[in-house]
């Protein structure tokens, strides 16, 4: 079952996906954020189980994938693009 997702919403632009390394959180992508947002609209997310995202049993990558197809799938956002770290780039890839 997806979760909604913390989020921060920066910047004008196409759209750009951030999400964070294990442990980490969308404050962890701020530096990066403010870089990008004059030429991109940011979209920082935390994956489940992470900052100020709600909190669960489940933690597979599935289950995120779930949690993130709703932010990346509306019309603002028919193409993305996404930057993550290795660990967090599972999660995308599973989306269909």
């Amino acid at each position: 079952m997806s979760v909604a997702l913390n989020h921060r919403i920066s910047g004008q632009g196409d759209p750009l996906i951030l999400l964070h390394g294990l442990f980490g959180s969308l404050e962890n992508l701020g530096g990066i954020a403010r870089r990008l947002e004059d030429g991109w609209q940011i979209h920082a997310l935390d994956e489940r189980n992470h900052g100020s995202s709600p909190h669960t049993d489940d933690m597979d990558y599935p289950a995120m994938a779930e949690d993130v197809w709703p932010i990346w799938m509306p019309k603002a956002l028919k193409k993305p693009v996404c930057w993550a770290t290795p660990w967090a780039a599972r999660s995308p890839c599973r989306l269909p």
